[in-house]
């Protein structure tokens, strides 16, 4: 078998080495946004007869033939070409030119669609049609497109072909209607490859979503992605869809503003979650839809909750072990809050396979909260709504209350809730942050919404109306809501509660927020004490509460007396006894072969037990090393990938892994942290932008402080792991060969003066 590969390899090299290459067209000048007219000529046409088309359709063999002379562009428009050879096409092109159009700071999707396929007067997609009973926009169909994305600057991020689908509910009754993307190998590209979402979110997409506002369409036109962003803290842990305004041309015809969104799909969740496979997992909507996978162990799931009293403590046990509670009850508190009317039915929900698979809820839709229906819909009661036992089928079923009504039952999952739900009062939902992210969002969409609402023919001043409405809402939800969680779950007098923790930790209040020295004021429920947790950072130590007469780490805070409750987490750093014995010496932050690695040492004279010991990164995300004893001048090479490191470097044999993350090859932090949390090595590395290759960052001398940059050397290879750095081994060679050097200058100066005195006359 090792003798047939290469045997193949060389018989295709041989083979398709005199194969005539692939036929490519090029349009000159480049596709983008343009001041002026443009006279664009299409460029390597000579394996046949290319065809062309203005209008965004496909070319096809009764297109314009394409002659040479240049296509005078004086407006916006999508150009698309083919070169045929007889029937067989052999090579396709696209752009969007868009000419003269007002600058915006939006992301641009320019889109160049057959317009049959849209506005045939019978069979278009955006149009009705001739059967009332399934409007023509109820198809499901896909069909290829070309696609530009310009960023504000006007720069092209992307440029190809992909199919486009018509997405959406009752908001395809629209004119403006949301679609999908989907890039697909079969319509010529694997993915969509840009930061579309900035630099925290994914840099590649197969799937996309082009949003019109759903329900919020002709009114605020953020509902959506506000109630999102407001979530965006880690402590919610909800599946997330990335958004972003951007506006839309249609065959260079403006089409307004839209949001382009993640599609939450089986690829969304694997991308999202490590480890996750998107062929070995079950998505699922509404009561019990399986859009992928199966619904048998949600079935269980739902018989089990349904079957079983939860206050039991094993009960509850064997829920948590079903699904993720604390993700479902997060999502309860965002849909309580915001008043989703749409809560109940319109929801999507997911488990990995394997037997420790568990449900987890995703946010969805919201569209409908924040007051879409009502102008006082700050003081709805959604409590009553969606704890209900005998709700209509719209909006919410007994079905889609089951799991909530059978879960406030125990005493451990109703503390929580009503605890977690007066965190985000005073965080994420008070008014304060609720109407800076309101703001935000309306800053970024307000100098394209006056060409948008012409467009559309809606008036500014009802668009205004709903953001006052939103903000409106911010105001006052958090005071209603607080007092219909008094009533509900009768929790008494309010509380006052202050929290801060000094340098060096935090603390974890209700297994939930992370309050830092920033600290945390507020009011709780007399009848629900609170939970609090200091977490030392690496490097620290806890030394007990100012405000308590506890030392441990947890406490519970009866909050029964009337009084302020104040308290502070102290913690003081600690320094490990083997801080100058053990260092970070090398990384590898760029190897597509070997992985990301890195490399530590012991400088000093005795082995140390490295058991428990641990690394962070600039993210704090940590890894436990594997239990080792690292000898006196030994090496133990930690990396990302085990196997591809073994297969790299097989010489190596102090190796540990895997890293559940890489180092960044333009900057980071790592740092060294023993078992008990004290300190003992960190660098931080910030390294220019270079070339795509390999390269390693080395510790110049064993002996220098590595926490300074001047002491690194960047070395343009794939390092040394597992031994001495190059610069240890040139210092050696060096002093050695000085040593050499001054044993021989030494000689030669003796030999020297014996043979002057053999020659000098007596």
């Amino acid at each position: 078998m090792r003798l047939v590969s290469p045997f193949l390899t060389v018989l295709f090299c041989c083979c398709t080495c005199w194969l005539p290459a692939q036929p490519s067209l090029v349009l000159e000048p480049a596709p983008g946004v343009y001041r002026t007219d443009q006279d664009v000529t299409i460029l390597g046409g000579d394996a046949g007869a290319v065809y062309f088309t203005t209008d965004g359709s496909r070319p096809s063999l009764r297109s314009d033939r394409y002659t040479g002379a240049p296509i005078a562009v004086g407006r916006s428009r999508v150009i698309r070409a083919a070169v045929f050879a007889g029937t067989e096409r052999l090579a396709e092109v696209g752009g969007s030119y868009l000419i003269d159009e007002p600058r915006s700071p939006l992301l641009t999707l320019s889109v160049g669609i057959d317009p049959a396929r849209l506005f045939h007067p019978r069979t278009g997609w955006f149009l009705a049609g001739d059967n009332p009973r399934r409007p023509n926009w109820d198809t499901h169909r896909e069909h290829p497109i070309h696609v530009d994305f310009f960023e504000s600057d006007g720069s092209s991020v992307y440029n190809g072909t992909v199919g486009f689908r018509l997405f959406g509910g009752t908001s395809r009754t629209h004119p403006q209607k949301s679609f999908s993307l989907s890039a697909r190998k079969s319509d010529g590209n694997q993915k969509i490859k840009y930061p579309l979402f900035g630099p925290d979110g994914l840099d590649e997409f197969r799937f996309l979503v082009v949003r019109n506002g759903g329900s919020d369409w002709g009114r605020s036109y953020i509902r959506d992605a506000l109630m999102t962003d407001l979530l965006a803290d880690p402590s919610w842990d909800l599946d997330l869809q990335d958004s972003r305004p951007v506006r839309v041309f249609l065959n260079g015809s403006y089409w307004g503003v839209y949001h382009l969104r993640e599609k939450i799909n089986p690829r969304f969740l694997a991308d999202h979650h490590r480890g996750v496979k998107k062929d070995s997992l079950s998505l699922l909507e509404h009561e019990m839809t399986a859009k992928h996978g199966t619904t048998r162990e949600y079935e269980q799931l739902r018989n089990f909750v349904r079957d079983h009293d939860l206050s039991q403590p094993q009960h509850f046990s064997r829920v948590r072990e079903m699904m993720d509670v604390d993700n479902f009850q997060r999502l309860q508190i965002a849909q309580t809050f915001f008043d989703n009317r749409d809560a109940g039915g319109n929801i999507r929900y997911w488990r990995p396979d394997g037997p420790q698979g568990r449900f987890r809820w995703i946010l969805y839709d919201v569209d409908q909260g924040f007051g879409l229906h009502r102008d006082s819909g700050w003081t709805a009661n959604t409590l009553e709504l969606l704890t209900a036992p005998d709700g209509p089928v719209w909006p919410n079923p007994p079905w889609s209350t089951l799991f909530q009504r059978k879960l406030l039952v125990n005493p451990v999952y109703r503390n929580r809730f009503v605890n977690r739900t007066l965190d985000y009062l005073h965080t994420d939902f008070s008014t304060e942050a609720v109407t800076e992210s309101i703001d935000a969002a309306v800053a970024d969409l307000e100098p394209e919404m006056p060409r948008h609402l012409r467009r559309w023919e809606q008036r500014e001043y009802n668009w205004r109306y709903h953001i006052d409405q939103l903000r409106r809402f911010a105001l006052y939800r958090p005071e209603h809501l607080r007092e219909h969680f008094r009533t509900y779950f009768r929790g008494g007098a309010d509380r006052h509660v202050e929290i801060t923790a000094s340098l060096g930790g935090y603390v974890v209040l209700n297994d939930n927020l992370q309050v830092g020295t920033d600290g945390l004021s507020g009011h709780y429920f007399a009848h629900y004490p609170i939970t609090l947790r200091a977490v030392p950072q690496p490097g620290y130590h806890f030394r007990g509460w100012e405000g308590a007469p506890v030392d441990s780490l947890q406490l519970q805070l009866d909050l029964t007396d009337d009084r302020p409750y104040i308290l502070k987490a102290d913690f003081e750093p600690v320094v490990h006894p083997n801080a100058k014995s053990i260092i970070i010496n090398e990384l590898c932050p760029k190897n597509d072969r070997s992985g990301d690695w890195l490399e530590l040492h012991n400088r000093g004279t005795t082995p140390v037990d490295l058991t428990g010991w641990y690394l962070v990164d600039g993210s704090d995300r940590r890894f436990v090393l594997p239990p080792t004893v690292l000898r006196a001048g030994g090496y133990l090479v930690v990396c990302e990938d085990t196997q591809a490191f073994r297969a790299t470097f097989p010489r190596i044999r102090d190796v540990g892994g895997d890293l559940p993350f890489g180092l960044n090859k333009r900057e980071d932090r790592i740092g060294l942290y023993a078992d008990d949390n004290s300190y003992v090595n960190a660098i931080s590395y910030q390294l220019p932008a270079t070339a795509d290759s390999v390269f390693t960052y080395a510790l110049a001398l064993p002996g220098l402080d590595n926490s300074r940059h001047r002491n690194w050397v960047r070395e343009e290879n794939a390092g040394t792991p597992g031994a001495a750095n190059p610069g240890y081994l040139q210092s050696a060679t060096m002093t050695s060969q000085r040593f050499w050097m001054r044993l021989g200058i030494g000689l030669a100066a003796l030999l020297l003066v014996v043979v002057v005195r053999a020659l000098r006359p007596e």
